[in-house]
């Protein structure tokens, strides 16, 4: 029989890293008894019961056992707190995703599906969303081809909405944005302007601007326009706008992330949001290869700073992205037909950066999506890269994973940090831009997992939601936003798809020795579900499952 569940059920639960030690300054002593725990330690798989002093753990285990072990260890009965027929797991870690663009885009309007239908709807919500900080009027995570419309909005559509006032919405790839007249004319583009660097600007059949900006373009503006954002506000400001953020990731059971594609400003606003006490998840900070130049003479290499904030990878781009169709791939896409996307560099460009990355003291992350990126991304990396990885590089996303790069990859001993909820979010796009037969060879996690990839898990959001739950439960499932299943021999088991978001996850960004697993002397990182993500039919595993999250001890988030 299922007990009820009790409304006082985290009572005595340190609310803040402020609470973790008494009054006398010793830290406190929890046991948390729970129906499963499942630890992620090998060496102590399941336990019943939790033993937490301060932020760390002391053990796992019997929950009786631990609590008179705690008694006898301190000379008094330790804080119990009772979660009944819960299930504990390790804190959920999101390996990439962007936190600060996530602030950023927060304060915008939501121009996603099936929030705004169709291009009606998105001039609406932009026509009732008042300009930020950065003077923008900014919407984001349309996908065209979820639109009734079924095309992209143009800089007519949005001259509609916001005829005076710089505006754009930006795809939910974030490849791609379209902007107003006011926006072009923002930034000094006109019909004489000519496709940027590793970008290009759209183009209406009589040769006019559309609005479009694809890859850099986009990229660019939106980099631009979040450090506006940050700019604009008081160091408070900047500190609660993390924050924002990172409560909103903690309501979803995660613990830590990796901020893929960071820069000076962003990393400030988080670095005071650590320092006023105010940041509810571990951040990995992942730098664009731009900024490596003072992260170099500041000597702030991977793995600098501290528990709650430090340096990561650095990130670069070797194509676009396949649902913006800006993907390097082997054959053309079918939808637009001809297109096989974009390269950041040429071959020797790209193994040069990442050398000099390597050299300096770099891990280096690698955005490759289609084949042709994967296969430059593989080549740039194999010269830098000694039997075992040590410096644990990756590849960012890896959708067109073929054998033959899967060989490669494993060879070498390059870790992939992927999406599988890109499924449920995405997944119809797929099979109009590669047709089923190469839809059925994306995201081959199980052949990964077979040729010894280590593979994390992630959610790229704001591209898509952050819920490393629904990225579980899209890992088991390989179904789409249409209920297309796609190859269900890449299936993993509900233990795979946990540990890409735990141990592996913690692995690539090198905080295994602290979190992903609940063992002895790593933080109290973990997260209170309300049924057991690993006995459950996997199409119920979501964020509705979450009903607590514990960082370092401390609630970041409770259910209401």
């Amino acid at each position: 029989m299922t007990r009820p569940v009790r409304t006082d059920l985290f009572a005595g639960v340190p609310e803040g890293p402020g609470e973790v030690a008494g009054s006398d300054g010793r830290p406190v002593e929890m046991v948390y008894r729970a129906a499963t725990i499942h630890t992620m330690d090998p060496a102590n798989p399941r336990a019943t019961g939790l033993w937490v002093r301060g932020d760390r753990i002391v053990e796992a285990g019997d929950a009786d056992r631990l609590i008179a072990a705690a008694a006898l260890a301190t000379g008094s009965r330790p804080r119990v707190v009772d979660l009944g027929d819960a299930t504990v797991v390790p804190g959920l870690i999101d390996a990439h995703c962007h936190i600060t663009l996530l602030a950023y885009l927060l304060t915008g309007a939501d121009c996603s599906q099936p929030a705004a239908p169709d291009i009606a709807a998105i001039q609406a919500r932009l026509a009732s969303q008042a300009p930020g900080p950065d003077g923008w009027i900014t919407g984001s995570g349309y996908a065209e081809y979820k639109l009734a419309d079924r095309r992209h909005p143009t800089r007519w559509d949005l001259d509609a909405a916001c005829p005076d006032t710089p505006a754009v919405a930006y795809h939910t790839s974030l490849h791609l944005g379209v902007v107003n007249s006011a926006g072009l004319r923002a930034l000094g583009l006109d019909e004489t302007s000519l496709d940027p660097p590793q970008g290009w600007l759209g183009h209406d059949a009589a040769g006019r601007l559309d609005g479009r900006l694809q890859e850099s373009a986009a990229l660019d503006l939106l980099a631009a326009n979040r450090k506006r954002f940050l700019d604009a506000l008081d160091a408070a400001g900047r500190a609660a706008s993390m924050s924002r953020a990172g409560r909103h990731l903690a309501a979803l059971g995660i613990t830590g992330v990796a901020d893929a594609a960071g820069e000076a400003t962003a990393f400030g606003a988080l670095r005071e949001a650590e320092r006023r006490g105010e940041l509810p998840v571990r951040v990995t900070a992942m730098f664009t290869y731009p900024e490596s130049g003072w992260l170099r003479a500041a000597g702030m290499t991977t793995g600098f700073g501290s528990d709650r904030l430090r340096v990561g990878a650095i990130k670069l781009w070797a194509d676009g992205g396949m649902n913006s169709r800006t993907a390097a791939v082997d054959e053309p896409y079918l939808d637009p037909p001809g297109e096989m996307g974009l390269l950041w560099y040429s071959q020797d460009e790209l193994t040069r950066i990442v050398r000099e990355c390597v050299e300096a003291g770099f891990q280096v992350g690698i955005h490759a999506q289609g084949e042709r990126g994967i296969r430059m991304s593989l080549e740039a990396l194999a010269p830098v890269t000694p039997a075992g990885n040590p410096m644990r590089h990756r590849i960012e996303h890896g959708g067109c994973f073929i054998p033959s790069l899967r060989a490669e990859a494993a060879r070498l001993g390059i870790h992939v940090v992927s999406q599988p909820g890109f499924f449920s979010a995405l997944g119809e796009a797929y099979f109009d831009a590669f047709g089923d037969e190469r839809t059925a060879g994306l995201y081959p996690f199980a052949s990964m997992a077979r040729e010894g990839i280590l593979v994390a898990g992630s959610s790229d959001a704001p591209v898509i939601g952050a819920s490393p739950l629904t990225g579980m439960r899209d890992a088991i499932l390989r179904l789409t936003d249409g209920g297309r299943l796609v190859a269900p021999t890449e299936a993993v088991t509900a233990a795979q798809a946990l540990t890409m978001y735990t141990t592996s996850a913690a692995y690539v960004d090198w905080a295994e020795d602290v979190t992903g697993c609940l063992a002895p002397g790593r933080f109290a990182d973990f997260v209170v579900l309300s049924e057991d993500p690993l006995a459950i039919d996997p199409a119920r595993i979501g964020p509705d499952l979450v009903r607590a999250t514990i960082l370092g001890g401390a609630l970041t988030y409770r259910r209401a």
